[in-house]
């Protein structure tokens, strides 16, 4: 599901046939809750450097709430135009 070439992509019944989704062989006839929907399609429009740092921040449960808050200061100094964006970083 996560292959961004279309082509090479499962299709939707594919998806719904396989273990990982299915629940004692069946898949579930469950709507996504709205938060988990809304969160899914705010993390599609994110650049790719965001949704790393984020993935690493997801992955790295040890870190502390202030932790996490410093490294969203540092992206945010980091992104100057406020675009949520970093285009490229000069060095000095």
């Amino acid at each position: 599901m996560l292959i961004r070439d279309p082509r090479k992509q499962l299709t939707a019944h594919e998806v719904l046939c396989h273990p990982w989704i299915q629940i004692h062989g069946v898949a579930p006839n469950k709507p996504l809750d709205y938060a988990v929907l809304s969160r899914m399609k705010q993390f599609s429009v994110m650049n790719k450097l965001k949704k790393m740092a984020l993935g690493v921040i997801a992955e790295s449960l040890c870190l502390s709430q202030e932790e996490i808050a410093g490294l969203k200061e540092m992206f945010k100094m980091i992104d100057t135009d406020n675009s949520g964006q970093i285009d490229h970083l000069r060095r000095s």
